[in-house]
């Protein structure tokens, strides 16, 4: 990932960040269904350089930050995605820097994936089928190993099908290595994947 454009997402008395992030996501969502249907593009990968967690009086709190990396192999690649018209609408709330190299700025590198919840009790019923064990023993492991309650950070979107709400869960993890691949079309990682963008 040699080239990126970074977005910012600015303070407003009109929007909460949680509406801007949620408009801004979506239309990313949809720029990058559009130029893998057009141009079969799939490499564009994100980061989010302030993702962190915060604890405040005794809680952990999942933060996105206020910016947005998008990376490609080539400058060619972003030019094809062309943020600046997919955020068109959207230039009171961002600020969208011009295509630049990543050139010596990275400090490692990223994995950014979505993060799905399980119910244990799904779980427990897909692990039975899977071993060929009791749902009742496939219950007391799952329960035994249950999954990591963290909480990630999330953006509300809304289907472009039919209009029903869901939640964008995010985990962004630091890797040694640098791995090449696709992305889905939120920019990020499908579930079994590790395909890095740069950090720093």
């Amino acid at each position: 990932m040699k080239y990126y454009q970074e977005i910012t997402l600015l303070d407003s008395d009109e929007k909460s960040i949680y509406e801007i992030w949620s408009e801004v996501y979506m239309q990313l969502h949809i720029a990058l269904a559009d130029v893998k249907n057009k141009h079969a593009i799939d490499t564009i990968g994100v980061s989010l350089p302030n993702y962190r967690y915060e604890e405040k009086k005794g809680q952990t709190f999942a933060i996105l930050g206020n910016k947005l990396r998008v990376f490609a192999s080539s400058q060619k690649l972003l030019e094809a995605l062309n943020l600046d018209k997919w955020l068109e609408r959207l230039t009171d709330y961002v600020h969208v820097k011009r295509i630049a190299e990543v050139g010596n700025k990275t400090k490692g590198n990223v994995v950014v994936k979505r993060y799905r919840h399980k119910n244990v009790l799904k779980q427990a019923e897909e692990f039975a089928k899977h071993k060929g064990i009791t749902y009742e023993a496939a219950l007391a492991h799952c329960a035994k190993h249950k999954q990591d309650n963290k909480p990630y950070p999330y953006i509300n979107l809304k289907s472009i099908t039919n209009s029903q709400p869901y939640s964008l869960s995010i985990m962004q993890e630091v890797v040694d290595n640098e791995t090449q691949g696709t992305f889905n079309s939120y920019g990020i990682n499908n579930k079994l994947d590790n395909i890095t963008v740069p950090h720093w």
